[in-house]
């Protein structure tokens, strides 16, 4: 190696510049230094705070002390490696004898707290019969700090005494002695006095569960699950706490990495600390002991904490959560009964997942809470969102995205929803239709007469009512194919006419005349044939026989526009498959397979659309995920 020509500068601030948490937060800085007391082997450490600003503050200990020699090697060098120097642990003279612990220090970065209170400060350390007082600056230049004052006495026994002058910032008794008691798990026989007062350590308190699980890329982790008592419920005292070498990193907490585990205002997480004690992760520490180094091991140890904290707290609340659950479902029954089957499904999946994740809900806000859904469910919003962009033409991106940009990531995962449950309807008529075996009477018809929105999105509309004037024209028209004895809940399909070989349903929509008076405006007629039916002319006379005689009949007392759908399995190609009565009435001829797959159609475009809108405005979002996932169709079943 050559002659060294120019050496490096250092700025005055460099240490503030490159250690800022450990020169600028009071609570690390007095952890560093307390931590330094362990690292020397003390056994009792001594922190004097001034009453005001500029007044001295002094930490002292017992522990081993430094010779001078010791101190030119150990504090006077930046970044000292301890462990490559001195090793991971210290012995110590213990009340039993000798005894060995893990020491904190890694980086060589804890002398620096000093500077949080002022630009120097003064060390006197003494061992060996001798006292070696050291006075500390910073001041830039060639050194980064410097020893500007040396002085050597002669004094009995070991340890360190550090005094700086309260000028940057000025520590407060009950700050001090919080931090310092929540930050360390230290043995009974390390104490701390602040101003002659004693910091209480938690070592005392027994857990309710403590247990080792056991990871895949280092040994183990400890966690121990504390309840804490009434009068110590604050905020500062809960949490879950990672220790390495019985000393915590970071502050106690209810996030875990990016994972938030408890809500910090819950009833659990206001009775509970966690002490999470990972020793093997002791080298994937943050130089300041503010936090770990995400690594591997330590997501997995995350990721473990996390699954064994959450079991546990769901056993705290699972009778509770019991409970909870059927009595909101007692005082709801009579509402919940009225919603249809995919709104059941969205019901029973809130309640797994809402009470999953706030299982300390009492009954009131529940109630209040599952009021509040099952209205929204019985309104299904996600219909006329649908309808407004059904009528649209599917070529028409500028128009779908103009409306998109005025939707919200809710707006748009409500009509997710009503599509997907759309799309199973579909699957399972197609399913159905093909199949020879099925209940046509019980179950196809139903569900076909029920899902409107096939016809066109001009019928899907929830103004579409039963009407018992209109049902009883119909019912008297078809008086001699109609078959009564037919095992159906007529209470819940009174729209129902039902005979040998074709179901009937009728509904209408109300309007009001310029004297306020409701009338009829629009009737929709669906008559959905057996299977293996061929629509023919006298299928579609009859049809139109079923508008004459609404309309002509005057049965009503108003003049209504009025459709007709007759669905089969085929169509006859020797008739037309529209028909028009004067400005009244149309029919029209379908078969099932032409319903669904126009349907189908129009509702797939509409999903890719919305999904990919979706995904742009919420890439993380747990549907994003989900709508590409293969999932089991669950087929709705009519009443």
């Amino acid at each position: 190696m050559g002659e060294i020509l120019q050496g490096s500068k250092f700025e005055k601030d460099f240490i503030e510049r490159t250690y800022a948490s450990i020169v600028s937060d009071i609570s690390i800085a007095f952890s560093e230094l307390v931590a330094n007391s362990w690292d020397a082997g003390a056994t009792s450490v001594l922190i004097t705070l001034p009453d005001k600003k500029g007044d001295f503050i002094v930490i002292e200990d017992n522990g081993s002390g430094m010779t001078d020699k010791e101190f030119q090697q150990r504090w006077m060098t930046i970044a000292y490696n301890r462990v490559a120097h001195q090793g991971e642990f210290i012995e110590y003279n213990s009340s039993k004898g000798k005894a060995k612990r893990l020491a904190y220090g890694r980086n060589g970065v804890g002398r620096h707290s000093m500077l949080c209170f002022d630009s120097s400060y003064q060390v006197e350390t003494w061992r060996e019969g001798k006292c070696n007082k050291y006075v500390i600056s910073v001041d830039g230049g060639d050194s980064a700090f410097s020893v500007v004052e040396h002085t050597t006495t002669e004094k009995s026994g070991s340890g360190t005494r550090l005094t700086v002058k309260a000028v940057k910032k000025t520590p407060r008794k009950s700050e001090v002695m919080q931090t310092l008691g929540y930050r360390f798990l230290f043995d009974p026989e390390f104490s701390v006095f602040v101003n002659d007062e004693k910091i209480e350590f938690q070592n005392n308190i027994a857990p309710v569960v403590s247990k080792q699980i056991p990871l895949k890329l280092r040994p183990y982790v400890e966690v121990s699950i504390y309840q804490i008592p009434d009068g110590e419920k604050t905020t500062a005292t809960n949490g879950i706490a990672f220790w390495a070498g019985t000393r915590l990193i970071g502050n106690p907490s209810w996030n875990i990495g990016n994972i938030r585990v408890e809500d910090a205002r819950r009833k659990f997480a206001l009775r509970h600390l966690i002490v999470v004690q990972a020793d093997c992760l002791i080298d994937d520490v943050h130089y300041d002991w503010s936090c770990f180094n995400i690594t591997e091991p330590v997501r997995e140890a995350f990721a473990a904490v996390t699954r064994f904290v959450r079991d546990f707290r769901n056993g705290y609340y699972k009778g509770k959560v019991t409970e909870v659950k059927k009595e909101v479902i007692r005082k709801n029954i009579d509402r919940i009964e009225t919603l249809p089957i995919p709104a059941l499904y969205e019901l029973k999946g809130f309640f797994e997942n809402y009470l999953e994740q706030r299982p300390e809900i009492d009954i009131e806000e529940l109630n209040i809470i599952i009021n509040a859904l099952v209205s929204v469910l019985q309104s299904r919003n996600g219909m006329s969102l649908l309808e407004k962009l059904s009528a649209m033409d599917l070529e028409d991106i500028d128009t779908l995205n103009e409306v998109l940009n005025e939707w919200s990531i809710s707006d748009i995962r409500t009509v997710l929803d009503e599509i997907d449950q759309r799309l199973k309807v579909i699957s399972a008529i197609e399913q159905l239709c093909n199949d020879r075996t099925t209940d046509e009477l019980h179950v196809l018809h139903p569900l076909v007469s029920q899902a409107r929105w096939l016809f066109g999105i001009e019928f899907d509309n929830p103004n579409y009512t039963f009407n018992k004037a209109l049902t009883t024209v119909l019912k008297t028209l078809l008086q001699s194919q109609r078959k009564e004895n037919i095992d159906i809940e007529w209470a819940k399909r009174p729209d129902l006419a039902i005979g040998s070989d074709f179901t009937l349903s009728s509904v209408c929509v109300e309007d009001v005349d310029e004297n306020e008076i409701f009338i009829v405006d629009k009737i929709l007629i669906i008559e959905l044939k057996k299977g293996g039916f061929t629509i023919g002319r006298q299928e579609m006379n009859q049809a139109e026989e079923y508008i004459d005689a609404i309309y002509k009949g005057n049965k009503l007392n108003c003049k209504p526009k009025i459709k007709a759908f007759v669905v089969g399995d085929t169509v006859s190609p020797s008739i037309s498959t529209k028909k028009t009565q004067e400005d009244y009435g149309e029919v029209y001829a379908y078969t099932y397979k032409q319903l669904v797959q126009t349907a189908g159609k129009r509702l797939f475009n509409l999903k890719d659309k919305l999904t990919v809108r979706y995904q742009e405005l919420n890439a993380k979002d747990y549907l994003a995920e989900i709508l590409g996932e293969p999932r089991q169709m669950n087929l709705p079943i009519a009443e």
